[in-house]
């Protein structure tokens, strides 16, 4: 499903402002694998999202989605494949179109043909189906502008659209963030309830270590450009916030326990 083969990625190589965020990556997911990653600031956690996305493209490795070599693409291209929701809630949509235009640009991600902002009877059957499932009434507002909604229905909007063209992959990047804890644990809960309904296979970096327990099958833990442990199965459903920070504190000697947002 997707590869991610000896990757590194350095910012302003060669000069003295030089930044290796990634450092000989390899990870593998298999059809229905949920992964979430956490670490430090600046542990190369949303580069790796980036660099699966097309954003950036690697120096040395490459990526597979699907048995394709997608390393060398644009990320439109890679758009094909790839379904996203950002931290950002007002990234995810067009605020000046409405719920529907929004969600047939979504529709038609995947099609080679420009896009369109047609909206017939049949996709808008399509589409209140998909906001059904939310559970916020956005099926009754499909004709309202995206810019209206507050950030967690925007979000929740952001993720029906990356997801139900079933896409490939799903990159989650620290969607929840910028959030309220209560808005942020309905699009937790949300982000679970879709993730299996279209049963999808899910990447997703988070700096809380409840919510990347809570969710997926696989838990990832990176530094400094490194994955330095993976937890699955039994051995994740087991593990606590405090295993992760002592596993965290055992493999860094230490030295990464200062960064507060690891803890958050």
């Amino acid at each position: 499903m997707l590869e991610i083969r000896d990757v590194s990625k350095a910012f302003f190589p060669h000069t003295v402002n030089e930044k290796v965020a990634l450092r000989d990556v390899s990870l593998s997911l298999e059809d229905g694998d949920f992964v979430t990653i956490i670490g430090s600031n600046g542990a190369g956690k949303s580069t790796l999202l980036n660099v699966v996305a097309g954003r950036y493209r690697p120096d040395l490795g490459s990526i597979w989605i699907n048995g394709h070599d997608v390393t060398r693409l644009s990320d439109h291209a890679v758009s094909r494949y790839v379904g996203r929701v950002f931290q950002d809630p007002m990234a995810g949509t067009a605020p000046h179109l409405t719920i529907e235009e929004n969600m047939a640009i979504a529709l038609s991600r995947t099609k080679w043909r420009g896009l369109s902002l047609g909206v017939s009877k049949t996709r808008r059957e399509i589409f209140r189906e998909e906001l059904q499932a939310l559970e916020l009434g956005l099926e009754n507002r499909l004709t309202a502008k995206a810019g209206l909604l507050s950030g967690g229905q925007r979000q929740a909007l952001s993720l029906v659209m990356a997801t139900f063209t079933a896409p490939s992959i799903l990159l989650l990047d620290e969607h929840t963030a910028a959030l309220d804890p209560q808005r942020a644990a309905l699009i937790t809960r949300l982000t679970k309830e879709t993730v299996a309904r279209h049963q999808l296979t899910a990447l997703m970096v988070t700096h809380n270590m409840d919510q990347a327990l809570q969710l997926g099958n696989r838990l990832i833990m990176m530094h400094e450009g490194r994955i330095l442990m993976e937890l699955a199965g039994e051995d994740k459903k087991k593990a606590t916030v405090n295993d992760l920070m002592a596993e965290f504190g055992r493999i860094t000697d230490g030295t990464g326990l200062s960064d507060k947002t690891l803890l958050s």
